[in-house]
């Protein structure tokens, strides 16, 4: 009887230890995208928000002018092969879009390689919302 009690002591008080252990808890963080374009103007602005794990906010902003783009610029980044007959508007609002969209594969491979998965895309209209988690590894 004496060592069932003795044994009973030792596990609430272990139990007790264990506990008082902060659990490993899961950090969000999300990455917007937001897009708005100027017909008139030919001007892309665009904007890379980071909504922090701990409510900070960072935010990033891309200006590109379609019409200031030189015709060299444009022409080195067509592939020969998959060379189309549209014009040149056509060809450096295209310019224009890719340079915004690389801007937002560098986050999304930056934040990826920071260890952060990405859980969910959501898109309506020029707005792209990702979700990333990250698992905290357990305190000894």
């Amino acid at each position: 009887m004496r060592n069932a009690i003795c044994l009973l002591g030792l596990l609430l008080t272990s139990g007790a230890v264990l506990a008082q252990q902060a659990p490993a808890t899961t950090r969000y963080l999300t990455l917007v995208r937001e897009s708005q374009y100027t017909p008139s103007g030919g001007t892309y602005r665009s904007s890379l928000t980071v909504i922090g794990p701990d409510g900070s906010i960072k935010t990033e902003e891309f200006w590109v002018d379609r019409d200031r783009t030189p015709k060299q610029v444009v022409r080195a980044s067509i592939v020969r092969a998959l060379a189309d007959s549209s014009n040149w508007v056509t060809r450096r609002s295209r310019y224009a879009e890719n340079l915004v969209y690389q801007a937002e594969t560098n986050k999304l491979n930056e934040l990826g390689a920071q260890g952060w998965q990405l859980v969910n895309t959501l898109q309506e209209g020029l707005v792209v919302r990702y979700l990333f988690r990250q698992d905290a590894q357990p305190r000894q």
